[in-house]
C-alpha cells in the first residue's frame, strides 16, 4: 500500500455511503473529512455553521433567487472556493483521510494519491436504509433520495468537467445491495493494499 492515500467517497443517498466512510477512517485511522468541512470554515470566519449547511453539496442558485431571499449573490461561490481550498489542503498535508463528496474527486484530479470511490445500492435498499434512519414512510424516503441526488448531481456538474455518475470518474464502483458496509470498506481496503 501507498504511504499515502486520499480516499474520496461520492455516494447516492441511502447507500449507506458515510457509514462505509466512517468504517474505513476507523479501520484506516485516519480522519474523516465531511460536513466538518463546513463547520471548520464557519468557526474560522465566525459564521453560523446552520446557515452554511444550507449550501453545502448543493448547485449555485439563480442570482434572482438569492436576492429574493437576501443572501450575497458571492456567498456561495465564495464558500465553494473555501471547501475546495481546504480539500486541497488535506490532500496536501495528511498521509491518509477519507472525503465524503464535496467534488473532491475534481478538486484533486490531478493527485495521484487519490482514489475515487462511487457507492451506490438498488433503490429498494436505499428507500429502506433512508426510511430507518430518518424514521419517515416510504414515500417521503423516496423523494428524500431524489431530491438529495439531484442536489449532488447539479453540485458535482456545475463545478465539474464530468458528469457524477460516469463510472470514469471513479477507481471503483460499488454496490452496497450485497456487500453491505463491512463488505465495501474489506474491498476498498483490498484496492488500496494493491496500491
Amino acid at each position: 500500500m501507498k504511504e499515502k492515500v486520499i480516499i474520496h467517497i461520492s455516494r447516492e443517498h441511502g447507500s449507506l455511503g458515510h457509514v462505509v466512510a466512517e468504517k474505513l477512517a476507523e479501520r484506516l485511522n485516519c480522519k474523516l473529512y465531511d460536513k466538518r468541512i463546513i463547520e471548520e470554515i464557519a468557526e474560522e470566519h465566525g459564521l453560523d455553521k446552520e446557515f452554511l449547511k444550507e449550501y453545502e453539496e448543493k448547485p449555485k442558485r439563480s442570482l434572482l433567487y438569492k436576492l429574493a431571499q437576501g443572501v450575497s449573490a458571492d456567498l456561495e461561490e465564495e464558500l465553494t472556493k473555501q471547501v475546495f481550498a481546504r480539500i486541497e489542503e488535506i490532500a496536501a498535508n495528511e498521509d491518509r483521510a477519507i472525503i465524503v463528496g464535496r467534488c473532491a474527486g475534481t478538486v484533486l484530479q490531478d493527485n495521484a494519491n487519490v482514489v475515487n470511490v462511487f457507492l451506490t445500492a438498488r433503490m429498494s435498499n436505499r428507500i429502506r436504509n433512508i426510511m430507518e434512519y430518518y424514521g419517515i414512510d416510504y414515500e417521503t424516503a423516496q423523494k428524500k433520495i431524489l431530491d438529495t441526488d439531484k442536489d449532488r448531481q447539479r453540485f458535482h456538474d456545475t463545478y465539474s468537467e464530468t458528469k457524477w455518475k460516469s463510472v470514469d470518474n471513479y477507481d471503483l464502483v460499488i454496490s452496497t445491495t450485497e456487500l453491505g458496509v463491512d463488505g465495501a470498506v474489506d474491498l476498498i481496503l483490498n484496492y488500496i493494499a494493491h496500491l
